[in-house]
């Protein structure tokens, strides 16, 4: 997810317009000739055939484009990560699997990955996706739950994550409360909004195990168009949230 996370230090305007979306185009699992990255969305945007379902040949533009056409997200949010991921490649164009190196691989404490430095953070960790679930104790994550899951991972980290690392795991969690949320909120107007934010369990663990849009969990596309600044006020509250439950221990 690291991928992503890297356009959480952008910033973009507040207002978005409220976007018809097209019918998510079906899911195909990839193949083991297919290429596939670090990054569940990247991953799900070619299972879609967003991106191209090899996973090869693909540049920002493609990437930014897939992301506005599936999720209703802001293109930039495809563009500003993968710009800075070919510059540190040295490529025009890339394979997803890519990015499965040391410029481009999962950072430390990942919520889905083991770290890039065990030569393989492209599979799952089927348990730290189930332990990120265990940590809410209802049907739903939420601030709370996810700031818990950065807690546990952060403390556990060998080495400690740096301050950088530690903006982009706490940049991957707001990111994934974002996409998976029950119902659309305003995300930049009132703390009472995000206090309401919630992540299906069922979803959630559909997209992060599967890598797919989980559409048959009641997952749909943004009512309105998701800017690079509707983040910061999530990433916000799972920093207080941290905060908050150290201060408790």
């Amino acid at each position: 997810m690291k991928f992503l996370i890297l356009l959480t230090l952008a910033t973009a305007c507040i207002a978005g317009p409220i976007t018809s979306q097209a019918a998510i185009k079906p899911y195909v699992k990839p193949k083991s000739t297919d290429s596939r990255s670090p990054c569940p969305m990247l991953n799900t945007l070619a299972n879609h055939g967003y991106l191209p379902h090899n996973g090869r040949n693909i540049t920002a533009q493609d990437i930014g484009n897939a992301i506005f056409e599936s999720t209703n997200w802001h293109s930039d949010f495809g563009i500003f990560p993968a710009t800075a991921a070919l510059k540190n490649l040295g490529l025009t164009a890339l394979n997803l699997a890519d990015l499965n190196s040391t410029p481009g691989g999962e950072h430390p404490a990942s919520l889905t990955r083991k770290d890039a430095s065990s030569g393989d953070s492209n599979t799952i960790d089927t348990a730290r996706v189930t332990q990120l679930l265990a940590d809410s104790k209802t049907n739903y994550l939420t601030v709370d739950s996810v700031a818990k899951t950065r807690n546990r991972l952060d403390s556990t980290s060998k080495p400690p994550l740096t301050t950088s690392q530690l903006g982009v795991a706490q940049g991957e969690a707001a990111l994934l409360m974002v996409l998976m949320r029950d119902t659309y909120v305003s995300l930049q107007t009132s703390a009472q909004d995000i206090s309401m934010l919630r992540a299906p369990k069922d979803r959630t663990r559909v997209w992060l195990l599967e890598e797919k849009f989980p559409t048959a969990q009641g997952w749909k596309p943004a009512e309105q168009v998701v800017q690079l600044a509707d983040l910061g006020p999530v990433s916000t509250a799972i920093i207080s949230s941290q905060a908050a439950q150290r201060g408790s221990t």
